[in-house]
């Protein structure tokens, strides 16, 4: 899979980024539910599959401490530019989301953000991914995820379901969960994805 973005960085079709318009008044709403619940500066994030950084943009606009990670080299560079020409500060590292700590990414993390990153991971992987955000977030961390309904569609990511989130992320439960609002393209209209609240107990 990771061959497959960086095929479709290096050519600059990126369509997984032109929901930004739908999924960035969603995405502001449920921060402002995390940020509800804390005193500015709101702590430390950590975006999960970053690509150009956009959303880590955003939370380091907010007020938050950002680091992002992706295994595309091409899209840390623009998640470093993006930053730059925003005037915020972000932290983009270049790894795998299945070996963060070997990412080099801090530890301590009180909020994680996967914005349709889990899709495309095998069930190995998101157990990886859930050992990982175990080891690098606070006792009390929360974490948002965006994710596809599960389905087997050829070469599109599989989705997932809250049962594969809480096999994944051990520790952690569902505390909220809304239906994606935005208008999807026709050939996606099964996707059905979702926005889940998670948080350690």
């Amino acid at each position: 899979m990771s061959r497959w973005y960086r095929f479709m960085y290096r050519v600059g079709f990126k369509p997984w980024e032109q929901d930004a318009a739908t999924v960035g008044p969603q995405l502001g709403g449920f921060l402002s539910v995390e940020e509800a619940e804390r005193e500015p500066p709101y702590g430390s994030a950590l975006d999960l599959g970053c690509g150009t950084g956009r959303w880590s943009v955003e939370l380091a606009e907010r007020g938050w401490q950002v680091e992002g990670v992706d295994v595309v080299p091409k899209a840390i560079e623009g998640a470093r530019q993006r930053a730059q020409e925003a005037g915020v500060h972000a932290t983009f590292f270049e790894g795998d989301v299945t070996a963060l700590r070997s990412a080099g990414v801090g530890s301590g993390f009180s909020f994680v953000l996967d914005v349709e990153c889990f899709n495309h991971l095998s069930d190995a992987q998101r157990a990886a991914v859930g050992r990982e955000v175990n080891a690098v977030t606070s006792p009390d961390a929360t974490m948002l995820l965006l994710v596809w309904a599960r389905a087997r569609r050829g070469p599109l990511p599989p989705g997932a379901t809250r049962d594969d989130l809480t096999t994944a992320f051990s520790g952690w439960q569902v505390v909220d969960e809304h239906a994606y609002e935005g208008e999807l393209p026709r050939f996606l209209k099964n996707i059905a994805p979702r926005w889940y609240r998670l948080a350690r107990h």
